[in-house]
């Protein structure tokens, strides 16, 4: 059985999203929603936020009107965490921290078996109707799989966005999809994308690595990153999700963050890093052995000497009981997803110039491994940019279906991702 998880503030159109589940081929059993908000927003006088209040009550209200009315073909639970005396309070507060609620409830309900699959969900991401049907079938597919990382496609063009914004999201999907690729073509242990409209895992597997960490902003990438430490990690489905375009200040990173900035031709969070700098990542991977082996650390892993310190390794070593893989094993769980990313922001600054050429090379390697593509092979050798700034609408669209299909196809014929 299914149960989904959905944290909601501010979320007007939230009764017709549950009502659009009622559509889904393979329906939940239960749909867990925590409708949040500040407790601070009821009393500090800003405008914005007394309209959260009004909206969050309006809609509670609402689910509660379609409740009693019977029109859910499954178990509704709401959770207050938006009225004067429910909402959060002090410094926690937050979309990690609404989504842990609902997950954490649907986990210690009654009559939950341990094999359900408990999936996250977005009052503002669009789900096909054989979403839930295709996510089972992973999981009945691949029941060694600890979760899955289910693949996503923004639809700009579909909320008739101003153009400006269509290129800003395409850029940002861009960017997420040339850092996916260039994890793959590295073979990165940790080669998932976070979306957290677009997760799911096994229930015995959330409590076993003890829920989702309530950050205000990326619990979805920590919370991936604890379940690929776990086993394998789907990362194909044959549903897409497609979460919103819209701009939002509500997290501090993320979709929404990015637009805002990226309207603001500020992309310096978001580069297209270097090739090379994946394939020094692989090269310290590929180094462990010899490591374990001669207790001599080679210059491919300088970096993780200066990350960790000159010893970094001698504890793991001695701790691995001679097993060379539970040693291989304690290295790429202390270098992780999010050293990775560290090391890769550390070492590379966004250029819109050399952004652009990194993108070729990516083209090239991804034309080696069988992905060639003739506008794409006109685009990078043929057009004459020199820059992303020198990028059009269309150009954009082309570049990110091009990305979306390489890694469509890639994770379709590599659908777990193992990390060890």
């Amino acid at each position: 059985m299914i149960h989904i998880a959905l944290p909601a503030m501010d979320e007007p159109d939230l009764p017709a999203r549950l009502l659009d589940l009622n559509r889904q081929s393979l329906l939940p059993k239960t749909v867990c929603v925590c409708i949040n908000q500040p407790r601070a927003y009821h009393s500090d006088g800003i405008r914005q936020h007394s309209l959260i209040c009004r909206t969050n009550q309006e809609v509670y209200e609402r689910i509660g009107q379609l409740k009693a009315e019977c029109r859910f073909a499954f178990e509704l639970e709401t959770i207050d965490r938006f009225s004067p005396q429910n909402a959060w309070d002090g410094k926690h507060f937050g979309v990690g921290l609404a989504r842990k609620t609902a997950m954490d409830f649907l986990s210690r309900s009654t009559g939950v078996n341990g094999d359900d699959i408990l999936v996250c969900a977005d009052a503002d991401t669009r789900y096909p109707d054989d979403y839930l049907e295709n996510i089972q079938k992973q999981f009945d597919a691949y029941p060694q799989a600890v979760g899955l990382a289910n693949p996503y496609y923004h639809t700009p063009e579909e909320e008739n966005l101003p153009e400006t914004q269509q290129i800003a999201i395409l850029r940002y999907e861009v960017y997420m999809r040339s850092y996916a690729l260039n994890m793959l073509l590295s073979d990165h242990p940790y080669a998932f994308t976070a979306v957290g409209s677009s997760m799911a895992c096994r229930m015995k597997t959330y409590r076993k690595i003890g829920g989702l960490s309530p950050f205000k902003s990326g619990e979805d990438f920590y919370f991936l990153q604890k379940l690929a430490k776990t086993g394998a990690l789907m990362v194909h489905s044959d549903s897409v999700s497609h979460p919103s375009s819209r701009l939002s200040g509500r997290v501090f990173f993320g979709t929404g963050p990015a637009l805002r900035k990226g309207m603001e031709n500020r992309w310096e969070s978001y580069p297209v890093y270097p090739p090379a700098l994946f394939e020094k990542m692989q090269a310290a991977y590929k180094a462990l052995p010899a490591l374990f082996e001669s207790g001599e650390p080679s210059p491919a892993l300088d970096f993780w000497q200066e990350a960790f310190g000159a010893d970094w390794w001698v504890s793991l070593r001695q701790n691995s009981g001679g097993r060379k893989e539970q040693f291989i094993r304690a290295c790429k769980e202390k270098f992780d997803a999010l050293r990775s990313l560290q090391f890769l922001k550390a070492n590379y600054r966004q250029d819109d110039t050399e952004d652009w050429r990194n993108l070729c090379r990516l083209y090239r390697l991804l034309a080696a491994a069988g992905f060639e593509d003739g506008h794409m092979a006109d685009l990078c050798g043929n057009s004459g940019v020199h820059s992303l700034a020198e990028l059009k609408l269309q150009d954009w669209k082309e570049l990110r279906e091009y990305l979306f299909l390489c890694e469509r196809r890639w994770r379709s014929r590599h659908p777990l991702l193992s990390a060890f």
